[in-house]
């Protein structure tokens, strides 16, 4: 709940477009998300006669120093106080009061630093001590000879476009530019807020369901910070090795498309009031595609297991997150199950020459 409260000469003047400073204060309680809509209201109101009774009794200059808040969820959420997100008020000076000593107001960010570093360092150290060094490798370097691969060129080489990875590559690109625009908008690159991602194309039940279906696409192509990009390029680069080799472009495509709407549906069925980006959902109904594929026998015990022991940490990871909080389950769930039933539809409809065709791939 944020209430924004101007700082005036005059106390009798309501010119609000004049105002440029703002004393913010904030109050916060988190309730479940399984509480029905009843009980979340009674919450809701029982919250806000509470915080309307804090400001009733607020003592403003019980305070050491303001914090000026930057661009942030915060800073969006008293703009929305101060009665528009657009205007004059875009440029409102939000001022926070601190009750602690301003020498801590770091806390201890110096000492995480320095001691992540010095983790950091002393595991690549014990790394480099422990490693064998190649000889030939060695020789190589001494020679001045180039490597027949360059890791870097092959990862750009990547991003083009062509067989046996058209399909990810294409979806990947767009991916990319998609967060790369966001963060050149000004977007945060490490933890976009709710607001910033509905405006681009986030999936949510009330904006959905109003007329915007558009949402379950586009939600697909969006990524609540680096992170997560990361994560579900590397879920793309595995499905690129396996299974559009062994599908084919237009399946593939067909499956993951298919997969990430019925994510997407699955994530305003199940939440209410949830806000969900992101490919997982899509990545989830080609891990369920290539489970179908498995289960059919077509592969052999050792592709069988180099799946599992590739496909395995990817979907662990995330649906442990998923009970950690902030991760949309549902959409997993939902695209994990479509891309069963879809990728046993086509492999049950393929002629028996393709199906060979595959098992030798």
């Amino acid at each position: 709940m944020y209430f924004a409260c101007p700082i005036v000469n005059d106390s009798l003047d309501d010119q609000r477009d004049s105002f440029k400073y703002w004393y913010g204060v904030s109050f916060k309680k988190q309730i479940g998300n399984r509480l029905s809509a009843d009980q979340k209201e009674r919450e809701y109101q029982a919250f806000f006669a509470e915080c309307i009774d804090k400001m009733n009794r607020f003592v403003f200059h019980d305070l050491t120093y303001f914090e000026r808040l930057p661009n942030s969820e915060d800073r969006d959420g008293f703009l929305k106080a101060v009665g528009t997100r657009n205007g004059t008020h875009i440029k409102a000076v939000i001022l926070e009061p601190k009750h602690e000593a301003f020498e801590v107001r770091s806390g201890k960010m110096l000492q995480w630093i320095f001691g992540s570093y010095l983790i950091g360092t002393s595991l690549f150290l014990l790394i480099l001590v422990s490693g064998r060094v190649s000889k030939r490798e060695l020789a190589r370097q001494r020679a001045g000879k180039r490597p027949k691969e360059d890791d870097v060129v092959n990862m750009f080489k990547f991003l083009i476009p062509k067989q046996p990875h058209l399909v990810t590559s294409v979806v990947l690109d767009i991916n990319i530019i998609v967060f790369l625009l966001m963060v050149f908008s000004g977007v945060h690159i490490i933890s976009p807020n709710g607001l910033e991602l509905l405006e681009w194309g986030a999936n949510r039940r009330a904006e959905t369901t109003s007329g915007d279906w558009w949402r379950l696409l586009s939600s697909m192509f969006l990524h609540g910070g680096l992170m997560h990009l990361a994560l579900n390029i590397y879920g793309l680069y595995l499905a690129s090795i396996f299974i559009e080799p062994m599908l084919g472009p237009v399946r593939y495509a067909l499956i993951y498309f298919i997969s990430g709407i019925a994510g997407s549906i699955a994530s305003i069925c199940w939440y209410e009031n949830t806000i969900s980006v992101g490919a997982s959902g899509a990545i989830f109904g080609l891990c369920g595609a290539i489970l179908a594929v498995t289960l059919t026998g077509l592969l052999a015990k050792e592709g069988k297991k180099l799946i599992l022991i590739l496909f395995g940490p990817y979907v662990f990871i995330n649906l442990l997150m998923g009970l950690t909080g902030g991760i949309d389950n549902a959409a997993h769930l939902g695209g994990l199950v479509s891309g069963v039933n879809v990728g046993l539809i086509i492999y049950t409809t393929m002629k028996p020459e393709i199906r060979d065709d595959m098992s030798t791939q």
